[in-house]
């Protein structure tokens, strides 16, 4: 299966703040290439558990999409 991010999302990134690769930051799982700042995607909740691993999401419009297949989404350590 491939992930196609352009038609697979309808949802602006307006409310979430993207960042530079880094050791403070996290690639969305569910916009692949977006980065975000760990503490404030924390602080927004917008961060999740899946299979003993933290997912950090580049918005609020991420979190239902992760939800509906957190699997799929699901990144390998």
């Amino acid at each position: 299966m491939t992930l196609d991010t352009a038609s697979d999302h309808d949802h602006h990134h307006h409310d979430g703040e993207l960042v530079s690769p880094g050791p403070d930051s996290a690639e969305c799982p569910v916009m692949p290439s977006r980065f975000v700042d760990k503490a404030k995607a924390q602080a927004r909740g917008w961060v999740r558990q899946y299979a003993g691993r933290t997912y950090w999401l580049c918005c609020a419009g991420c979190g239902p999409k992760f939800d509906a297949d957190p699997a799929r989404f699901a990144v390998a350590p």
